[in-house]
């Protein structure tokens, strides 16, 4: 059984676009406003829009974030709209396919990763990362960013101890493969952590609470990776686990393509009010 009140904190950010990092900044952004602030988690592990989401927490920018989400972008995503999604569509049929390793299967969507032409280059995404985080300087408190290597297929997990600039782990754990361009860290490139799990959660599990935020559900089993019913099941032999999931509401408010930013605004929006419903959750837990 699980350890209630005691041990180390973590807090799980996954993946979800755009649409996603709004969410997630208005979620923690209504928690906080009814008194659950939980930038002091011990760890804060980041998926992908969650890397993003958990920069903004660990750099205090969590209010200011979502005030300027409420506002219409002043940013483009150098055309997500019009990209051929085809190749990784192919690739992660066939990867769900796979009968080898997880990282035989990651690796398959990864082959397109690294030969996409994508409408920015790796250091232009990079450049991109660091005008839109709050700081370029990896937080005192523990923050791990989650990526994929493209070639290999092997699991990333980046901190402050890695070596590797912030704004380029964080872009590297954002490169959604075929729509922006895997980053090179260490001389290999890297894609979308997502591409093990949405969540990642199992990276949590040194930790005796784990609240995880997740914008859907995941499948129950994956060949990428460990999934989010798996990983949770896995932590709680030894954690306290609370799953927290986008509502129907949010979902509806990321639209069709959780990439473009003008879905922002209802997504933030969403997320602040799916606070309310989930607010006495979280502060028993959390406590």
């Amino acid at each position: 059984m699980a350890k209630q009140g005691e041990g180390r904190t973590a807090l799980v950010l996954g993946g979800g676009g755009v649409a996603g990092i709004a969410w997630e900044t208005g979620l923690l952004a209504g928690l906080l406003e009814r008194g659950i602030d939980v930038s002091d988690a011990d760890v804060v592990v980041g998926t992908s829009a969650g890397s993003v989401v958990g920069t903004v927490l660990r750099s205090g920018a969590l209010q200011s974030t979502y005030e300027s989400l409420l506002e219409p972008p002043t940013y483009d995503l150098a055309g997500v709209e019009g990209l051929d999604l085809e190749p990784l569509l192919a690739a992660g049929a066939a990867a769900a396919q796979s009968t080898g390793t997880e990282e035989q299967a990651r690796s398959i969507i990864g082959r397109v990763a690294a030969r996409a032409h994508t409408p920015e280059t790796d250091d232009q995404a990079v450049t991109r990362f660091e005008r839109l985080l709050p700081t370029t300087e990896w937080p005192l408190a523990e923050l791990r960013v989650t990526a994929v290597d493209a070639l290999d297929g092997t699991f990333r997990v980046l901190d402050s101890g890695s070596g590797v600039p912030l704004a380029r782990a964080v872009a590297a754990s954002c490169a959604v493969p075929g729509v922006y361009p895997a980053t090179t860290v260490d001389g290999r490139l890297l894609m979308d952590g997502g591409m093990r799990s949405s969540t990642n959660a199992d990276v949590a599990a040194d930790c005796d609470r784990v609240l995880i935020v997740a914008c859907g559900p995941e499948l129950a089993v994956s060949p990428l990776g460990p999934t989010l019913s798996v990983a949770a099941e896995a932590l709680r032999a030894t954690a306290d686990v609370l799953v927290i999931v986008a509502d129907a509401e949010s979902t509806a408010a990321f639209g069709t393509n959780p990439l473009l930013p003008e879905s922002s605004t209802a997504s933030a929006l969403a997320g602040f009010a799916q606070a309310a419903d989930v607010a006495e959750r979280v502060r028993a837990f959390w406590r």
